[in-house]
């Protein structure tokens, strides 16, 4: 007897064909997912990449990174008392001289140490400015140290940006061909938490109040023109020191064996490690000015939008971040639609 044929017998059967599983035209191909939420993710990957570049934000960080590298030690406790003792010492030394002149026992006439006589006064006022300015500030100094490296930060942005650009675009071609696009759901969801959790744990949020009062408190002091006028002061005091020390201390002794030198010996016992400390001070302040002027621009790039930059940075990642991670939640395929799909795929069924 000939065997029925497959298809008669699943008819009389009732069962579903053979061929209804492996070849049907009627099957309607997946429908696609969820696209617009993909589309959001390029955007926002490509505002990630794009706004640090247009605020200059690399090279900009990278010079505020090194200022405060530069600035460590002298933004100490013991930094700033160690330069208050050396201005009082200068002052000691001076009234040393005017009580040596009053006594009439200074013999003869010296330009450089008068001159010191002299200026002295505005130099301490403008140094002591310089050296309140630091101190005054210290506290917010130490809250921007403690958080990330500057220079990290525009990285910290655009890297997660080009992740989201990525799982954009794939996440798109993926839901456009009906699949759930876990991965690249996986992947954009990933650079959100990471763009959430730079603020958290980098402490940008504590740190950032503190920024424009440092930029406040240093804008008077950190200019081409207070440096060099702090290079100037610097000179009259060397300048003093070593008529002093060679031509001066020797005279009066000589001249008046028992006059009073104690404020002048005790300059003269602390001058090396004094002009040290001032000298590498000036040095830093002279090496960056350029890197505070790139600090102010990069804080000053978001005012038109109406705020300053290092105020809103915790929020420039958390923003984006949660953002991205309710686009990767929309882009989940709704399970019933899936459900439909393959129950049209078994059955054939295309309405």
């Amino acid at each position: 007897m000939t065997p029925a044929p497959t298809d008669t017998v699943s008819q009389n059967s009732g069962l579903p064909a053979y061929s209804e599983f492996v070849s049907n035209p009627d099957v309607a191909p997946p429908p696609p997912g969820r696209r617009w939420p993909f589309v959001l993710l390029i955007v926002m990957g490509a505002l990630l990449v794009l706004a640090p570049i247009v605020t200059g934000m690399f090279p900009r960080a990278v010079k505020g990174e090194a200022m405060i590298d530069s600035f460590a030690p002298y933004v100490t406790q013991s930094s700033i008392d160690g330069y208050r003792s050396d201005l009082q010492v200068l002052e000691d030394a001076r009234i040393n001289v005017l009580a040596l002149q009053s006594a009439g026992q200074q013999p003869g006439s010296y330009d450089r140490v008068e001159k010191f006589v002299r200026d002295y006064p505005g130099i301490r006022s403008d140094m002591s400015t310089m050296i309140d300015a630091i101190d005054a500030n210290r506290g917010n100094y130490e809250k921007l140290a403690a958080a990330p490296s500057f220079g990290s930060l525009p990285w910290l942005l655009a890297l997660p940006g080009t992740f989201l650009i990525a799982a954009g675009v794939f996440g798109f071609r993926r839901a456009q061909a009906g699949q759930r696009a876990v991965l690249w759901r996986a992947v954009a969801a990933l650079a959100g938490l990471a763009l959430i959790a730079t603020p958290i744990v980098g402490q940008l949020f504590p740190a950032a109040p503190a920024a424009q009062p440092l930029i406040d408190g240093f804008r008077p002091i950190l200019t081409h023109d207070e440096v060099r006028k702090m290079q100037g002061y610097f000179v009259t005091l060397v300048a003093a020191d070593g008529e002093l020390d060679s031509r001066y201390t020797g005279a009066v002794r000589t001249a008046h064996p028992d006059a009073d030198l104690t404020g002048i010996t005790a300059l003269e016992s602390r001058w090396q490690p004094m002009t040290s400390r001032f000298a590498a001070l000036i040095g830093a302040m002279n090496d960056n000015v350029v890197n505070f002027e790139a600090v102010v621009a990069l804080n000053d790039s978001t005012k038109r939008f109406g705020f300053a930059a290092f105020r809103g940075i915790g929020w420039c990642y958390i923003v984006p971040g949660i953002s991205v991670l309710i686009c990767a939640g929309i882009s989940i395929p709704r399970q019933g639609g899936d459900s439909a799909h393959r129950t049209n795929a078994i059955g054939g069924e295309s309405k």
